[in-house]
């Protein structure tokens, strides 16, 4: 008869059983032992240290920002989720890994509700009666993003490459004049719409008339050489900041729109844009905003409304 005397099976077998071996070795392909930082670092490509690096400089930025503003609610791993959320969990704890490690916090994050209840605290003192008149009384998002601004300021270098000559257009119709025949060259090719291609250069270039390096596209270096310095915008935390950042150069503006296009098709983030159908312009669109091309969240509002002003298929060919 059965009961708790009567010899158990041998557990060690079972776990050393060829079919948990199996599965170890597709679920823990390390073996089982985690791999350190330097190790999964080691193993990405240099595009993807170049995307978390840069990625990690935002978080940075935003961290800076939430500080200025005496918040400290936060840590990195809850800052790299509250940004980027839609990540994969992988990526954002090696993210949240690298700065922790890089940058280590000196305070320990507080509580939501604790915060809020420090401030109640002080409120007493921020009373009418106990300020000093002002004529001007900057508010809290203004005062985040000055020192933002400072700190950016101090930290990153302004430009010191030297640009090579860059053609520009005296207004919107010598503009599309001279680049609507590469746009729909590249499009076709792409299957998208030449819209798209000649109001992204127009938004990225101010219709031609502020390019550097022939770059009409505003296309980051992304490790490669000849590349160029410059100070740009991109929009972190949902404030607008000043950066310095490295953009290709290019030949000319047809080669910068040719490279255009073999950049879409060689990053896999763009593939539902490239698949959305060249007549369907609204799902372009929405596919191009939600790949990350830019950082504005207004970036497809602000091409269908340059898109609007383009004329005719027809024209300009």
């Amino acid at each position: 008869m059965a009961g708790i005397m009567q010899p158990q099976p041998n557990r060690t077998a079972t776990i050393n059983s060829p079919l948990l071996e199996q599965l170890r070795e597709i679920l823990s392909p390390t073996g089982g032992s985690p791999r350190t930082l330097e190790e999964r670092l080691a193993a990405m490509s240099e595009a993807e240290l170049q995307s978390i690096m840069q990625t990690a400089k935002f978080v940075q930025m935003a961290m800076q920002m939430k500080l200025a503003a005496n918040d400290r609610t936060m840590g990195w791993v809850d800052l790299v989720q509250s940004m980027y959320g839609g990540m994969g969990i992988d990526r954002r704890s090696l993210l949240a890994e690298i700065l922790e490690e890089t940058n280590p916090l000196d305070f320990v994050p507080q509580p939501k509700q604790q915060r809020e209840a420090q401030q109640d605290a002080l409120g007493l003192y921020q009373r009418p009666e106990h300020q000093m008149p002002s004529q001007s009384e900057p508010t809290a998002d203004d005062a985040s993003a000055s020192a933002l601004e400072a700190v950016l300021a101090g930290a990153i270098p302004e430009p010191r490459s030297t640009p090579q000559r860059s053609t520009t257009y005296a207004n919107k119709d010598e503009f599309l004049a001279a680049l609507t025949p590469v746009a729909k060259e590249v499009a076709a090719n792409l299957g998208i719409s030449h819209k798209i291609v000649l109001a992204q250069a127009a938004l990225e270039s101010g219709w031609g008339s502020k390019v550097q390096g022939n770059n009409l596209m505003g296309i980051k270096s992304h490790g490669e050489k000849n590349s160029l310095d410059v100070v740009t915008h991109e929009i972190v935390n949902g404030k607008k900041v000043k950066i310095t950042d490295s953009f290709r150069q290019y030949d000319s503006p047809e080669d910068s729109i040719r490279g255009y296009g073999a950049f879409l098709q060689a990053n896999s983030r763009y593939k539902h844009f490239l698949r959305a159908g060249a007549e369907n312009e609204d799902a372009q669109l929405s596919a191009l905003q939600s790949s990350g091309y830019a950082t504005d969240t207004k970036y497809a509002f602000k091409l269908r409304n340059i898109m609007d002003g383009l004329p005719d298929e027809d024209a300009n060919t």
